[in-house]
């Protein structure tokens, strides 16, 4: 396991309520996420949007979003998982747990619907 961050979203612009701003990461992530923390700072309102996704250009494959938070303020660990495929392509729901998610791509913090001077800070826990 390795740890990757903090990833600050920038400082958001364009109006209480309504700012926003994004962070590309300047180097290729590589891994599968087995945890993501998400820290706000300054005076996000509960409105906030977190958005932590792969950038998706190419050679990559397309975009995935690796965590969406909506109407959210509170720092916290999350856990995101997907569910494996078979051979034919058809999600394993049967599993009793998901995978993490496989990643070889820049990643990008967005911050939305926040306040000015508003942003986000975002650790990768990488296996």
């Amino acid at each position: 396991m390795r740890l990757l961050g903090p990833i600050n979203s920038g400082i958001g612009a364009g109006g209480n309520n309504a700012a926003t701003n994004n962070y590309t990461t300047t180097f290729q992530v590589v891994g599968r996420v087995a945890g993501i923390y998400v820290r706000y700072n300054h005076t996000c309102p509960a409105g906030t949007d977190v958005t932590v996704s792969t950038v998706g250009t190419s050679p990559a494959i397309p975009t995935q979003t690796l965590l969406s938070l909506v109407n959210a303020n509170t720092d916290g660990l999350f856990l995101p998982r997907v569910l494996a495929d078979d051979i034919v392509g058809a999600e394993l729901s049967d599993l009793t747990s998901a995978e993490p998610i496989a990643i070889s791509d820049f990643v990008k913090v967005l911050i939305a619907q926040a306040n000015n001077g508003d942003s986000v800070d975002v650790w990768l826990l990488l296996e």
